[in-house]
C-alpha cells in the first residue's frame, strides 16, 4: 500500500530535520524530498514550525519513550530495562554512523530560544521521559534501592544519555562512544541497587 501523502512528508522533514537543522531546512527541501507540490504541502501544514512539531513529536514518541517503556516493561527490572534501552539506543545511534545525534536534543539546542512553542513541545517530551523513568523507578525509591531520589536519577539519565549523544556526534569515534554508554551503564548499576 502506498504511503499517504502526509506520511511521507512527515518522513522527509524528520531527515531533513534531523541531519541539517531547522534553520538549514526550507520548505523547498522538504517538498522536493517527498515529491509532492507545494500545494499538496499547505493542504497538510500552513508553514515550517507545523511540520517541525509533527516531526519533533514523531521522532520523540517512536525514536524514545515507545521503546523505553517496551524496555522497561518487557525487563524483569527497571535496571535491566535501562540497560536494554541504553543498548538500543548506542546500537541505533552506531547503524546511522554516528550521524545525526539526537533530533529532540538538536531541536532544543537549536529552538529553545527562538521558538516558545517548539520548546514547550521539547519539554514536554522530555518530562514524558522523565515521568516514564519514575514510574519504573519510584517503587525502588520507596524500598530504598536508589541511590539518588528517583526523579533526581531520570533528570540525571536523561542529561547523559543527550551529552553523550553531542559528544558522539561532535567526535564520530565509536570506541569512544562505546566507553561513554559503557560509562552510562555504570552509573545505572551503582544508582539502582535491585
Amino acid at each position: 500500500m502506498a504511503k499517504s501523502t502526509r506520511v511521507k512528508i512527515v518522513e522527509k522533514a524528520e531527515n531533513l530535520l534531523w541531519y541539517r537543522g531547522y534553520q538549514a531546512t526550507s520548505l523547498n527541501d522538504v517538498v522536493s524530498k517527498a515529491g509532492v507540490s507545494k500545494g499538496a504541502f499547505f493542504h497538510y501544514y500552513p508553514n515550517k514550525q507545523a511540520i517541525s512539531q509533527d516531526v519533533i513529536n514523531k521522532y520523540a514518541r517512536e525514536q524514545l519513550s515507545v521503546p523505553l517503556e517496551k524496555c522497561l516493561s518487557a525487563a524483569r527490572s527497571p535496571k535491566e530495562g535501562l540497560f536494554a534501552w541504553v543498548e538500543g539506543y548506542f546500537a541505533g545511534y552506531k547503524s546511522h554512523e554516528f550521524k545525526g545525534g539526537c533530533l529532540l536534543g538538536n531541536m532544543a539546542l537549536e529552538l529553545s530560544d527562538q521558538n516558545e512553542t517548539a520548546r514547550e513541545t521539547i519539554k514536554g517530551h522530555f518530562l514524558e521521559l522523565e515521568n516514564i523513568l519514575c514510574s519504573a523507578l519510584k517503587p525502588l525509591e520507596s524500598e530504598g534501592k536508589m541511590l539518588m531520589e528517583a526523579r533526581q536519577f531520570a533528570r540525571l539519565f536523561i542529561a547523559s544519555v543527550q551529552g553523550i549523544t553531542m559528544m558522539t556526534k561532535v567526535h564520530k569515534d565509536g570506541n569512544r562512544a562505546g566507553r561513554e554508554f559503557m560509562a552510562l551503564a555504570q552509573l545505572i548499576e551503582l544508582a539502582i541497587k535491585d
